[in-house]
């Protein structure tokens, strides 16, 4: 496998659509740039990267593919060779629905009073904690 120079996940990070979080340019404190990006399915990736030069070693690069950045070599490559972005295929009912989250605590207490959470799905914060919490008789949430 080829191995990436730092300046190699830089512009694979800059092709990716990635937003560099934090840089010191000059600093002597910070020694890395931290890159993070925001997947369809919310899950956030983050990349440190070393201030440094020079050749990552073969086990560090393939851990960094993996689990940082999330692809394979082929598309690793063709990013920073090309300029064509991997393409990150959506997995089906994964993608965070639009709106403001409801609290974990309210969906907690919810669930334990029996609503399934298919029940809460598209429901306000407001609709949420306006259903009853009797565990004795739940109702159906409002339509």
């Amino acid at each position: 496998m080829r191995l990436a120079r730092k300046s190699d996940v830089r512009r694979f990070c800059q092709i990716d659509g990635w937003w560099c979080t934090a840089d010191a340019p000059g600093s002597r404190v910070a020694k890395h740039v931290v890159w993070v990006k925001t997947l369809p399915d919310g899950m956030v990736l983050r990349v440190a990267i070393s201030k440094g030069r020079g050749e990552y070693t073969r086990l560090l690069f393939a851990q960094i593919l993996k689990h940082e950045l999330r692809v394979n070599g082929r598309d690793f490559w063709r990013a920073v060779d090309k300029g064509v972005a991997p393409a990150r295929p959506e997995q089906a009912g994964t993608r965070r629905p639009e709106g403001a989250a409801l609290p974990l605590a309210l969906v907690a207490r919810l669930l334990r009073a029996g609503y399934a959470e298919s029940d809460l799905h598209g429901l306000t914060r407001e609709q949420a904690e306006s259903l009853p919490t009797n565990t004795e008789s739940p109702r159906q949430p409002p339509a």
